[in-house]
């Protein structure tokens, strides 16, 4: 979508043996999955949600043609649909054109249902109108004419409850209504087709097309009433219900000979067995075990993805599985989580760095002294170099050339620090120093281990803290923000836009989790540069979990 910052979770190109509708819908959806989330860092300076879920519903009704001038699916199914109502119009009004009254009835029956059908959205339940509708056409020696008074009836309630825009659409065909042709001058027209056939006829296309732009109307009147909040709890129940129908459908055996298993059935046996691949799992209850698992995977050397099943049919040696690859339930939170485990990284790395620096502890140091001003601009220039190389990880190709300059950059800084505590370094000491930190940047360095178990430690602790916490919270009995109206019906008939407590409480919980004091200090990372990197990190964490429990609470 035009103006925001959102890229797609599978491209065209992908080697993923994805259809181009699959790979839209993914990447709508992900769209969707990203707004419940994350709103804030994808919505233009400015910009409401209100502007991205309507514009969302338009683009959704007319897809744009591709560069090649073919036309896209939606205009095709568009002009199928006219051309399909087109032709059961047309029959409609020959077989209205029946001599036979008793033809005719059965005829009406089914429009009646039709009506009936089309307009109990826009009606209370206790409406008489539902109530005509919703009987037998009665006995007629002209059945057209008495038809005729139960489409002025519609008409009329209809006019009553439509917005002022549409009142000469109804205007005018209540005006046709009252111009009948006197009963014994019922006339064939063209085709065969009677004059009050083609009228009624005329008149029922017309008051379906009302009906249909009442209920864009009301929908577009219930999303500009809304709240922010009450627009985030509805994008989240959309991201939701799309997100388990998309990955049940990926996962599903399709066309795989000899495996009857449901998609549901597959990807809970997916979880389980991710789940038992955990070390050291008993010390944790079995509800927080897969928490211990996903950080085992961020925290893994090589990067965390999730396949379908799909692309691993032209693939050889597809039964062999992905190392480090996720659960199809974190599928659209994979790309989250690859951008979560290189900012981890790259925090247990400032943190090895600043270690080879021989600073003293950032909190036995006052804000006054010039060693202390000299160590946190030590850290913001690491972090700022570390950032950059997160920025670029998206494009490798132009980043692979620049690793050694990054690596000499990032020598220099621990050479400056260190000069500040022990003074000018001889050749020889310099050169030491600058080995040490291409080795500390090595995983399998003891200090860069340490330093990521203690990591890994606290935010693991501070996750299941958070879930325990949250369960503990009840929903408020009464909650304003998203309360439906007292009355509204829950026949079945209750509008889609309506947002409960439940789902607005969810949403906070989910999108803007409180994380104040989950997280204790950790040696070695007490720096206010990453303090901060790993309350950001936490913050993104905790969204995913929680967003991953709600979702797929019934299939883990």
């Amino acid at each position: 979508m035009d103006g925001l910052h959102h890229s797609n979770l599978v491209q065209p190109d992908s080697s993923m043996n994805l259809s181009a509708e699959l790979i839209q819908a993914v990447n709508r959806t992900y769209l969707l999955h990203f707004l419940a989330i994350d709103p804030d860092k994808i919505l233009p300076p400015g910009k409401s949600l209100i502007s991205v879920v309507t514009q969302e519903r338009l683009v959704l009704l007319d897809q744009q043609a591709e560069n090649d001038g073919k036309p896209s699916p939606a205009r095709v199914q568009e002009q199928v649909t006219k051309t399909m109502q087109r032709a059961f119009w047309d029959t409609t009004a020959e077989k209205l054109s029946s001599s036979d009254p008793s033809e005719q009835n059965t005829h009406l029956k089914r429009l009646l249902n039709d009506l009936h059908e089309a307009i109990s959205p826009l009606l209370p339940p206790q409406n008489v109108l539902l109530k005509i509708l919703s009987l037998p056409p009665p006995p007629s020696i002209a059945p057209l004419y008495s038809f005729v008074v139960i489409l002025k009836d519609v008409l009329i309630t209809l006019r009553g409850r439509c917005a002022p825009i549409r009142d000469s659409e109804i205007d005018s065909q209540l005006e046709q209504l009252e111009n009948l042709p006197p009963m014994p001058l019922d006339v064939e027209g063209a085709n065969g087709v009677s004059v009050v056939a083609a009228l009624v006829t005329h008149c029922l296309e017309a008051i379906i097309t009302i009906i249909n732009n009442m209920k864009i109307d009301l929908h577009d009147f219930l999303l500009g009433s809304m709240n922010e909040e009450q627009l985030r709890a509805l994008v989240m129940r959309e991201a939701k219900v799309r997100e388990r129908a998309l990955v049940i459908q990926l996962w599903s055996p399709q066309d795989r000979v000899g495996d009857n298993r449901r998609g549901d059935d597959i990807i809970r046996e997916a979880w389980r067995s991710w789940c038992r691949q955990n070390e050291g799992a008993g010390v944790y209850l079995e509800e927080n075990r897969w928490k211990m698992r996903l950080l085992q995977a961020i925290f893994a050397t090589k990067a965390v993805s999730c396949v379908p099943p799909s692309q691993a049919t032209t693939t050889p040696n597809a039964t062999s599985p992905v190392e480090n690859g996720l659960p199809p339930q974190l599928f659209f939170s994979s790309a989250s989580l690859y951008k979560l485990q290189d900012h981890l990284q790259a925090v247990v790395i400032a943190a090895s760095l600043r270690s080879l620096t021989r600073l003293p502890p950032s909190a036995s140091l006052s804000p006054t002294t010039s060693v202390q001003a000299s160590a946190q601009s030590f850290m913001q220039r690491v972090w700022a170099l570390l950032e950059a190389e997160l920025d670029v990880q998206a494009d490798r190709e132009d980043a692979t050339n620049d690793d050694s300059l990054r690596l000499i950059n990032l020598e220099d800084e621990v050479v400056r620090a260190r000069q500040l505590v022990a003074g000018t370094l001889d050749p020889n000491e310099e050169q030491k120093l600058r080995e040490a930190v291409r080795r500390t940047l090595q995983p399998s360095d003891p200090v860069f281990s340490l330093l990521q178990k203690r990591l890994r430690d606290a935010l693991l602790k501070g996750t299941v803290g958070g879930s325990t916490s949250r369960k503990q919270v009840e929903v408020p009995e009464l909650l304003k923000a998203g309360r439906s109206p007292r009355g509204t019906p829950t026949n079945g008939k209750r509008l889609k836009l309506m947002i409960s407590d439940e789902e607005v409480f969810d949403m906070r919980e989910i999108a803007s989790p409180s994380i104040v004091g989950l997280i204790s200090p950790i040696k070695g990372f007490e720096d206010p540069v990453l303090s901060k990197a790993i309350e950001e990190a936490f913050l993104q964490l905790t969204k995913i979990v929680g967003w991953t429990e709600n979702v797929w609470g019934d299939l883990v």
